[in-house]
């Protein structure tokens, strides 16, 4: 992941996303968390826009941070160590569908957010798109839309739910559908390092969807979701 996350097109488009959505939600900037930070990219990405600290089960992962000089420490998504109301923003790119409990992590996001600061969440989307991709990344679900927006609306007042990752819908569908039906079930993760080539054909295949995002504020399909929430 810290290898290939700064360039694959795939993760500067989901970086991209946010800088969208913050720059419409938020963009008076303020103390942020990244729960599943990983080995940091998204809070590198996020410094310009104020304080951002990290969580991640993953001491491994830490280590790749703390190299980089970013504020983290160890921990869960349903047991967070910090006091409540202490973020103006919390993430959660691409963790709830790896939690069996993902309504006590949302439970738990709402509790360390300050009274009208943000939760914003991203999933991977459509129960028919289950693969030996999910597998790999130790998933316990795929989200439909209404489920995702019902988990967030237990805590939160929902701003935004859409698709995101369009353009790769469809070679993504034609892709997990070859296999499957080759007899393909393992293979890991379709996100891995690539040639430059396809790398940049990726990043101009986004260019369109992603100023589609920016003008009309969603999608109307594609392979994950992102939630904007707000603690009232």
């Amino acid at each position: 992941m810290d290898k290939i996350e700064h360039a694959h097109f795939w993760f500067v488009a989901k970086r991209k996303y946010l800088s969208i959505v913050l720059d419409k939600y938020f963009p008076q900037g303020g103390r942020m968390l990244d729960v599943g930070c990983g080995t940091g990219a998204v809070m590198e990405f996020l410094k310009s826009r104020g304080e951002i600290e990290g969580v991640d089960m993953s001491e491994e992962a830490l280590k790749y941070c703390r190299a980089k000089g970013l504020n983290v420490r160890q921990g869960f998504a349903d047991k967070i160590d910090y006091a409540d109301e202490t973020f103006d923003v919390v993430f959660a790119l691409d963790v709830l569908e790896h939690l069996e409990n993902d309504g006590a992590a949302v439970k738990e996001i709402h509790r360390i957010l300050k009274t009208g600061g943000l939760f914003i969440a991203t999933v991977p989307a459509h129960k028919f798109l289950w693969s030996y991709h999910d597998e790999s990344l130790h998933h316990k679900r795929r989200y439909a839309k209404k489920e995702f927006e019902d988990l967030l609306s237990k805590q939160f007042r929902v701003n935004l739910i859409s698709w995101i990752h369009a353009c790769i819908f469809l070679p993504t569908l034609i892709m997990r559908r070859m296999k499957k039906k080759f007899g393909k079930k393992t293979g890991g993760s379709d996100v891995k390092e690539i040639n430059r080539l396809v790398n940049g054909v990726g990043k101009l295949c986004y260019a369109p969807e992603l100023a589609y995002f920016k003008f009309f504020g969603k999608l109307l399909f594609g392979v994950s979701l992102i939630g904007v929430a707000e603690k009232e």
